[in-house]
This record gives structure tokens, C-alpha cells and sequence, in this order.
């Protein structure tokens, strides 16, 4: 809030002249550089050997209802308590791997792009200098921009490239999204 306030002071107490104010999606940004394509690269292929894993558990799972759903007539009681608890105890494993995996992944990322973050924040401020911004803002948190705001998202991705070079991924398919359990 105190944030808010000085900015609307700022932006007061500054002739309209002198006011420039400028603009970065962050998200495009760290997506478009040579680093967070990279990061990118090796998640998507820690993701494709996942993928594969949880396929095949998703469709042994899938089988061994379908087995069960097409004895579940001749067999016994205690024989269908049985079947259902190895039904029930495979789509857990399935369940708490497919969650394991996605926190991994998700960590990873954060690991990965965090000091990124931190290094296109630091770019992002040399960026408002040379483009002499009074003010930037992230994209994702703005409502409204006029005319008059300056995008400088290639800007920071092209000064970024520039000082923190990365090895480029190398081209391929994107893996498709893991499937998700079914209950």
C-alpha cells in the first residue's frame, strides 16, 4: 500500500514531461531467454521419462479393473475384499507418484529459475535506466496500460542474452502434459 501511495505522490509531484513509464512481462521474458530456455529444455525432458512411467502404472491400472470388473461376478467374498484391496492400494502408489513427480518438476523449476529471477531483476533495472523509465511495471499485475507505456520486454531479454549466455536447448517435441489420475 505504501507502495501505491508513493507512486500516486510520484507520479504527482513529477511534471507529465518527465514521467515515463515502462513495462515487462516478466513470464515472456524469462521464457524468451537463452537460460530460461534452456531450464525449460531440461525440465520438459525430466517430465518425458516421467511421463512414460506414469503411462504405463496408469494403464496397468486401468487392466487390472478391467480384469477384476469381468471376474468380480464368479468371485467369492473374500476374494472381491482382496481384488479391491490391490485395486485400491495400486491407484494410491499411482496417486502419491503422480504427486511426487509433479512436486519434483515443480521444484526443480523454482531451483532452476529462481537465481534467474533475481539476476533479470537486477538487468531489468540497468533496462529502465537506458530507457529512461521513471517506473516499471510487471505486465501480469496491471489492469490498464495507455499508449504511452513502453513495453521494454525485448529490451530486457536481448541485455539479459547478452550478459548471462546459456547453452541453447536443443530442438525437439514439446512432451505432452502427464496424464492426470483418474479416480
Amino acid at each position: 500500500m505504501r507502495r501505491m501511495v508513493a507512486l500516486v505522490v510520484c507520479m504527482v509531484s513529477t511534471p507529465a514531461w518527465a514521467t515515463k513509464l515502462c513495462s515487462i512481462d516478466f513470464q515472456t521474458a524469462v521464457n524468451d531467454t537463452a537460460e530460461g530456455k534452456a531450464a525449460q529444455s531440461k525440465i520438459d525432458g525430466m517430465y518425458g521419462m516421467r511421463k512414460s512411467e506414469l503411462e504405463r502404472m496408469q494403464n496397468d491400472l486401468e487392466k487390472a479393473m478391467a480384469d477384476y470388473q469381468s471376474r468380480q461376478l464368479i468371485l467369492s467374498a473374500d476374494a472381491k475384499q482382496q481384488e479391491e484391496g490391490k485395486l485400491q492400494l495400486q491407484q494410491q502408489t499411482f496417486e502419491q507418484t503422480y504427486g511426487k513427480y509433479q512436486q519434483e518438476m515443480q521444484q526443480t523449476y523454482q531451483e532452476m529459475l529462481g537465481d534467474l529471477d533475481t539476476k533479470m531483476r537486477a538487468v531489468a533495472q540497468i533496462v529502465g535506466k537506458d530507457q529512461a523509465c521513471s517506473i516499471i511495471i510487471d505486465k501480469a499485475a496491471v489492469v490498464y496500460a495507455g499508449a504511452e507505456t513502453v513495453d521494454v520486454t525485448s529490451q530486457l531479454v536481448s541485455k539479459y542474452n547478452a550478459q548471462h549466455p546459456a547453452t541453447a536447448p536443443a530442438p525437439g517435441p514439446t512432451p505432452a502434459p502427464a496424464p492426470a489420475p483418474k479416480k
